[in-house]
């Protein structure tokens, strides 16, 4: 059943396109994903930028809302930091709003930032991002209850990433 029967030609199946990185800096991804809050349906977004050649973390900010301001607060500083002004830089991620802002776009194309999006509806195109989420929401330290305030949720965060980047 899983194999092509018929008379007719055999489809040709094309891989996904994907950027290769053989040095640091040269392919970023990145995603944001819900952290619980307080209470019910209060949800805080870490968005988190990850170096795809040496899966190191080099920005991240947890805010209330998912904003493309937020964003394009988040990839300034990332960009300053790693000292990479002007360099080539590939940033992929998944068609989220704030990914797919105009606003950001303009941003991007400022510092010579080419971008790159998963398919539509395939979820699995960012698997590096992902796998991210995953080790940060089954550390045995996260709190499965939420974080009662934005600063806590910051601070848990700060830790995250230093035991993260420390620890790869």
């Amino acid at each position: 059943m899983q194999h092509h029967r018929g008379r007719s030609k055999k489809p040709e199946r094309k891989l996904p396109e994907s950027h290769l990185a053989i040095a640091p800096n040269q392919v970023w991804t990145w995603d944001i994903t819900w952290l619980k809050g307080p209470v019910k349906g209060l949800f805080y977004r870490i968005y988190l930028i990850l170096d795809l050649f040496s899966r190191k973390i080099v920005g991240w900010e947890v805010w209330e809302t998912e904003e493309a301001k937020f964003a394009e607060e988040l990839i300034k500083p990332a960009i300053t930091n790693e000292k990479i002004q002007g360099r080539p830089l590939v940033l992929h991620s998944d068609n989220g709003s704030p990914m797919k802002a105009a606003t950001f776009q303009v941003l991007l194309e400022k510092l010579g930032i080419q971008s790159s999006y998963s398919r539509p509806r395939v979820s699995n195109d960012n698997p590096y991002s992902e796998a991210m989420f995953r080790t940060l929401k089954y550390r045995p330290e996260y709190p499965h209850r939420g974080f009662k305030t934005l600063e806590e949720a910051r601070l848990w965060s700060v830790k995250f990433v230093h035991w993260y980047n420390l620890n790869q």
